[in-house]
């Protein structure tokens, strides 16, 4: 029959599936522990660790020696003979982190003139090792990959056993210092299959092994949880699980809106003097997210406005049966075809399911959004600069059928301000080969007015693009027939002159392997046809797709050739990398992307683009550069081909000083210099900034100089900017008020905020004492102060109201708001729940109280009582269970007995043993084990007492 492990000896225990992973050693509060008698520690067939009586003193640390204490390079030391003494002065940092830097963390370790010594107890804690310290650091006991490959060390013994052999261990291989047990860190490849490269220059540590560790196969176990819950996305037309409990913002039939305006007093040479303003607006409007955006002119009137109406849900619950993710009406975009059609932007309407934030590799993405005036953007594809603009179009920045990479994209547009401003806005989209789940289907339909604005409003330089104001309806259907095949079809009717056209198309699309496959066929009116294949996926860290069409009877393709002439075929190739160079602390990454486009068109024009761009991170400084190749060639033309290039150096912030420096030049067909761009701003304090910048363009010799300065008062930023252009004489000089503004629902109070709140949703959070823990502010429960609440955007601490405001939260895709519970002003405070899950969206501030409960602590001895008498149990595997029955704790009892469960929150809980180490060694309770906590913190005692169960 299976036996317990007693304190007062060593006897036989049954292996059982819950020591495979035992549970971390709990640390008794210092009251109780000093009233507690040590007891022997079974051995379990290791090596016995030394009785107290047995230990020597300890030596007295003698003080470092400079050499020591600054130790850089260990190489030529060999094997120390003498035992190390270690003290506080010779402590170093460490930042220790896996070869594929799957995981990173900060270690404490020091320098002798022997070596560096690590901490052999945090280490494995690191790699996920039940490796035990006990003794005061004098024993280290455990295994590691294997229960057969098991390890003691005893530095009072001096010796070293791992697997059961013993193992050459010398005087200055360990030491035991503060209750660890430091290893020198070359030993440490003896120990466990791995080696360790210590960098004392870097202060890093790089941990690279030979054979697969329990966190690499937990990583590969998550990445395979995450394939499953992907693919169960697909299933289900839904995301996973959420990570915290969604809280969910009510829909209003008009709410108070949020805000931003920017008041511009202006002059130049162009046209006169002038104010101008910009007003945006988001807010709830019939049960349905409004924004709308209006620019006027003292001279001009009314020069730009947009009216948008619709919703966003990640969950695809909307319009009943059409389950639809997203639906918008007003000054909408819509979306591509595969082949045919591109988006449009103008008034109309559309709707679709298909999955918020997801893509095929075949698809290319439109990114839309505000621009205020004066501002550029940059649009960064997973590090690597593929797009900027400056110029906006009714209020907005596009990047049109920008392509993507197999995988995660992250999309990051960086905001440039006239004055300094910088800002960031982070879009994800999870691209796919284009497969459905069997089963699945996806519909996308849209209608707009092309170029034309609700209100129907033209800017003072208006010009109408091809087909202005024509109307086009797009449709496309997706169905998963199986798993390894999926059926596409698509339609659109469209005016281009005089005449009206009609496009069907259909595909499929498939894979094998990692290779994503693509077959689209379209007839289009007149007789036109198309049929497109195309492949991509991911080869050895290189990102493709490639896709070659080819067009009769007069067909066009706007998604390939951005016009509207006729086409015979295309073909465009897309490369994307991330090189590395170097390793350690000299290690750099360059995002490479590459992109080739070949049309020929039906009248035998022939156009050729290639673009090339490199973004390379170093030092404090980034670099970029881009290459452009455009070759035409036509049946009564010469050939004309030109290359040009773009290098940008910018250095990195976190100075007070950053310059920022741009070469425009060409190589082809001459090499020259077009223009050169330095600009240089410094930051005084937090709230001023001052640039400069000379441009010189070669071509006409038009020298430009710019000056300005942004001062932040509270929440209000207000900006001067002028510029001067010579020989010409151009001039322009503009002073500039900007902020945002809202009711803040907390208080109830109107506010004013820094510029940028309408672009996406925002939380309000109130945090509270619970004294009674009941997830309720009562009357009398104080706010807390200090509690950092942090999103993926931003970070904000409560005031002395217990309120804290976080925005920037995205529009219509899943968010999460997590509080930082190191932030807690007493470290027996915890947050009653860890975080939420919203929605968010533009105009609406949703909010969330935060109970702030305090901790107490359960501490006892286990006993096993037979007819012998009762003694105290070690290694026994305890839960505690919460009302509901789930899980709140776990502790294991420590060679004496003791147990302890640490910083549990209030409420009513009960004790007991874990099943299957019950059901394997035949035990129970003696009786049930319920206990209460209350809302002041306090360790609450209870023994516990185990019987046979036979």
């Amino acid at each position: 029959m299976p036996r317990l492990a007693y304190a007062s000896s060593a006897l036989p225990l049954t292996p059982v599936a819950a020591d495979a992973s035992p549970a971390p050693v709990r640390t008794a509060s210092p009251s109780y522990a000093a009233t507690r008698t040590a007891l022997p520690t079974p051995a379990f067939g290791l090596p016995r660790a030394p009785a107290a009586a047995e230990q020597p003193p300890p030596r007295p640390a003698l003080t470092a020696s400079p050499l020591r204490a600054n130790v850089t390079d260990q190489a030529g030391l060999g094997a120390p003979t003498a035992a190390p003494v270690i003290s506080d002065d010779d402590e170093l940092i460490l930042q220790i982190e896996t070869a594929q830097g799957e995981m990173s963390d900060t270690i404490v370790a020091y320098g002798l003139r022997q070596g560096v010594y690590l901490p052999l107890g945090a280490l494995t804690r690191f790699l996920d090792l039940p490796i035990a310290i006990s003794d005061d650091g004098h024993y280290a006991s455990g295994w590691f990959l294997d229960e057969k490959r098991t390890l003691a060390l005893n530095l009072r013994d001096g010796t070293l056993v791992i697997a059961g052999k013993a193992v050459p261990l010398g005087k200055g291989d360990a030491v035991a210092f503060e209750g660890e047990l430091y290893v020198r860190a070359e030993r440490f490849a003896d120990l466990f299959p791995l080696d360790l490269k210590v960098d004392l220059r870097a202060q890093t540590i790089a941990v690279k092994t030979r054979e697969p560790f329990p966190f690499e196969e937990r990583i590969t176990r998550e990445a395979d949880r995450e394939r499953l819950a992907s693919r169960a996305a697909r299933d289900t037309g839904r995301e996973g699980a959420s990570r915290f409990p969604r809280e969910e913002t009510p829909w209003r039939a008009l709410s108070l809106p949020v805000g931003e305006t920017e008041l511009r007093a202006l002059t130049d040479d162009d046209l006169g003097s002038r104010i101008e303003a910009d007003l945006r607006l988001a807010g709830d409007l019939a049960f349905m997210t409004a924004r709308a955006y209006a620019s006027l002119s003292t001279r001009d009137g009314l020069t730009a406005a947009r009216l948008e109406l619709g919703r966003r849900d990640p969950d695809g619950d909307l319009l009943g049966p059409l389950k639809a993710t997203e639906f918008q009406l007003g000054d909408v975009a819509t979306g591509a075809l595969p082949i045919g059609l591109r988006g449009i932007t103008g008034r109309g309407a559309f709707v679709t399911n298909a999955p918020l934030e997801q893509a095929s590799i075949f698809d290319a993405v439109d990114l839309r959004g505000d621009l205020l005036d004066g501002y550029e953007v940059e649009l960064y594809r997973n590090n690597a600069l593929i797009g900027s603009t400056r110029t906006p179009v009714n209020g907005q920045y596009a990047f049109l059928q920008v392509p993507v990479d197999f995988g995660l994209n992250v999309f990051r547009l960086v905001f440039y301000g006239p004055q300094g401003q910088r800002r960031e806005v982070v879009r994800r989209i999870s691209v796919g080969d284009g497969r459905l789940a069997p089963g699945q289907f996806i519909y996308g339909v849209g209608a707009a007015q092309k170029d034309t604005n609700l209100l129907g409003v033209r800017g003072p330089r208006f010009s109408p693009t091809p087909d202005f104001g024509t109307w086009r309806a797009t449709a496309e259907l997706g169905y998963g027939l199986s798993r390894a095949v999926t059926a596409t079809m698509g339609a659109a009717m469209w005016d281009s002159g005089t005449r009206h056209h009609w496009l069907a198309a259909a595909g499929l699309r498939s894979g094998i392997g990692a290779t994503a496959l693509r077959l689209d066929l379209g007839v289009q009116s007149g007789g036109g046809s198309t049929v497109e294949v195309g492949l991509g996926g991911k080869l050895f860290g290189l990102a493709y797709s490639a896709n070659h069409a080819e067009y009769g009877g007069g067909a066009i393709d706007e998604v390939r050739a951005f016009t509207a002439d006729p086409l015979r075929r295309a073909s465009e190739l897309n490369l994307n990398a991330t090189l590395h160079f170097g390793s350690g602390a000299n290690a750099r990454i360059m995002p490479v992307t590459s992109q080739v486009r070949r049309i020929e068109f039906a009248d035998g024009r022939r156009q050729t683009n290639a673009a090339l761009r490199a973004t390379l991170p170093l030092g404090g400084v980034l670099l970029s550069n881009t290459f452009d190749y455009n070759r035409v060639s036509a049946r009564t033309t010469p050939a004309s081909s030109r290359l040009l290039g773009t290098f940008d150096l910018a250095t990195l912030s976190g100075s007070k000083m950053r310059y920022r420096a741009s070469l425009a030049y060409g190589l082809a067909p001459t090499l020259n210099v077009q223009s050169v761009t330095l600009e240089a701003d410094r930051r005084f304090g937090d709230n001023t900034l001052v640039r400069g910048g000379v441009t010189h363009a070669l071509a006409d010799r038009q020298t430009t100089l710019g000056l300005s300065a942004i001062r932040r008062i509270g929440p209000v930023n207000v900006a001067f900017d002028g510029s001067y252009g010579f020989p010409a004489r151009n001039f322009s000089l503009a002073l500039r008020v900007g902020f945002s503004f809202g009711r803040n629902p907390l208080s109830g109070r109107g506010f004013i905020a820094r510029p940028g709140l309408t672009s996406g949703g925002a939380v309000a959070v109130n945090a509270f004492a619970d004294a009674n823990a009941n997830g309720v502010r009562d009357a009398g429960e104080s706010p807390v102060a200090g509690v950092t609440f942090l999103s993926g955007t931003d970070e904000n601490r409560t005031d002395t109201a217990g309120r804290a405001f976080i925005a920037g939260l995205g529009d219509g895709a899943r968010a999460s708001l997590r509080v930082d519970s190191d932030s807690m002003p007493d470290i027996a405070l915890a947050p009653a729940r860890p975080g939420i899950e919203i929605v968010p969206r533009p105009g609406r501030i949703h909010t969330s109280d935060f109970a702030i409960v305090t901790l107490s602590d359960i501490e006892g001895t286990a006993y096993f009582r037979a007819e012998s008498g009762t003694r105290a149990v070690s290694r026994l595997q305890l839960r505690l269970l919460r009302p509901n029955g789930s899980l709140a704790a776990r502790a294991r009892s420590e060679s004496d007995g003791f147990f302890l469960f640490e910083r549990l929150p209030a409420g009513e809980y009960r004790l007991e043993l874990d099943p299957q180490q019950a059901a394997s060694l035949k035990i129970r309770l003696e009786g049930p084990v319920t206990l209460s906590l209350g809302g002041k913190s306090s360790v609450v005692r209870q023994s516990i007492t185990v019987v046979s169960a036979q």
